[in-house]
């Protein structure tokens, strides 16, 4: 998400990066991580939910962030409520829920709410297999976003646990394009959800439309493509890399990061620039 100069949100700029996004064949638009949606002070979110609806694409399905605090859930319900998001994404905390506890602050949610939302599962076992599927079988999920990071993408117990319980397709790849071949082809996930499309969407339509066809090379070749920008990602942080890779990229001008972010230093700017040329070399 841009900022101006002065750190506010930069409308005009924000309208390009989704023209771009768009024009890239990809028609959903979630406002997440990379968006830096957790640290938005509340009058701030309603200012970015107004800007984003009203930007998008009527045929754009755009799902904001919510929380992850339970304050903040409850609070930023109340703003929610005066928009039409079908659903909204929720991040439960590694240290400060337990189980038990984050599902009945969901159930609170959704009931606020008067709609389901999108679980993001980021630590595997802080929500349990036994409570995802209870909120899921009782209509609180819309989706859930699994994104647990693993040494090897095809043993992950969690994962297969959670499809035994609930239907794969509800389930989407959420560590953007570099797992997505292994969680769709191997554990029959539905989808998955990229940062680096951002930057260049049609790389990341072009793998979907891979994977849904079983072209498995294709699809690999194509994944091989994002790693110089994932790589830089995966060990420098995914979030800060990605805000400056837009605008090095030449997308939109995305402005400064948000505190409690900081700026990457300037020799690894010069890595992402290196980066992005090496990617579009080989689209």
């Amino acid at each position: 998400m841009a900022r101006a100069a002065d750190g506010k949100l930069d409308r005009q700029e924000n309208a390009k990066l989704i023209k771009h996004i768009e024009q890239g064949g990809i028609s959903t638009l979630l406002y997440g991580g990379n968006a830096i949606f957790y640290h938005l002070t509340l009058a701030e979110y309603r200012s970015a939910l107004e800007m984003i609806s009203e930007l998008a694409a009527d045929s754009s399905l755009v799902i904001p962030a919510i929380g992850p605090a339970y304050g903040t859930m409850l609070d930023q319900a109340e703003v929610l409520k005066d928009f039409e998001f079908p659903t909204a994404m929720i991040l439960p905390q590694r240290d400060i829920v337990t189980s038990a506890g984050f599902c009945a602050g969901t159930r609170n949610l959704v009931a606020r709410l008067g709609k389901p939302v999108v679980l993001y599962l980021k630590f595997g076992g802080v929500v349990t297999v036994e409570d995802a599927t209870a909120l899921v079988n009782d209509g609180m999920i819309s989706a859930i976003k699994y994104a647990v990071v693993r040494e090897d993408y095809m043993q992950d117990d969690y994962l297969k646990a959670l499809t035994e319980k609930i239907d794969p397709s509800l389930i989407l790849s959420g560590l953007g394009d570099q797992p997505a071949i292994t969680h769709m082809r191997h554990f029959g996930l539905g989808g998955f959800t990229t940062g680096c499309g951002c930057v260049f969407p049609q790389m990341s339509t072009d793998l979907l439309k891979a994977i849904q066809a079983g072209n498995w090379d294709e699809a690999e070749a194509i994944r091989e493509r994002f790693l110089p920008l994932e790589n830089l990602r995966d060990n420098l942080g995914p979030i800060t890399i990605l805000h400056r890779a837009t605008e090095l990229a030449g997308i939109a001008q995305t402005g400064p990061i948000s505190p409690l972010l900081s700026e990457p230093a300037e020799s690894i700017q010069k890595q992402i620039s290196a980066a992005l040329e090496q990617m579009k070399q080989s689209a």
